[in-house]
């Protein structure tokens, strides 16, 4: 008996070849309270906007990771810049590095002035830390005054 051919709706397989073209690796599964290198290029930015490879903590809610989007602030090496109100301190102490992460170890200041939307296409593959829940407050803060939410 003959049975009637259906079309798939799978989508179709693709060998991938090292001579053909390249597939982007990003990160799979952020969190909240995750640590990712990011590269920003300059031509993305305007003014004082961040931008080069730094590492940047998520702190949107895990509930909005299935759009493939996050809400991460960018953690700065000068420790110097934390005379503002809006400039959070992450303590060494505070920060959970990952095995292999290449992050330097050591405080850091959370710029909650630069609070950026993020595609997990520009998070860098392996997680390089995990900060605190107490930290991941201390810098909801400092966004909370940015954006002057009462």
């Amino acid at each position: 008996m003959h049975k009637p051919s259906v079309p798939s709706t799978s989508p179709p397989i693709v060998a991938v070849t090292t001579t053909g073209p390249t597939v982007a690796i990003h990160a799979t599964n952020p969190q909240r309270g995750d640590v990712y290198w990011v590269k920003i290029p300059k031509k993305h930015t305007v003014g004082h906007e961040q931008y080069k490879r730094r590492p940047f903590l998520i702190v949107s809610n895990n509930a909005i990771h299935h759009l493939d989007l996050v809400i991460g602030v960018p953690l700065s090496f000068q420790t110097q810049k934390a005379n503002r109100q809006y400039h959070i301190q992450v303590l060494a102490t505070d920060i959970a590095t990952d095995l292999g992460s290449t992050l330097d170890p050591g405080n850091r200041i959370a710029l909650t002035e630069q609070v950026r939307c993020l595609s997990i296409e520009r998070l860098e593959p392996a997680r390089q830390a995990r900060i605190s829940d107490t930290a991941v407050y201390a810098v909801e803060a400092g966004l909370a005054f940015v954006m002057d939410i009462r």
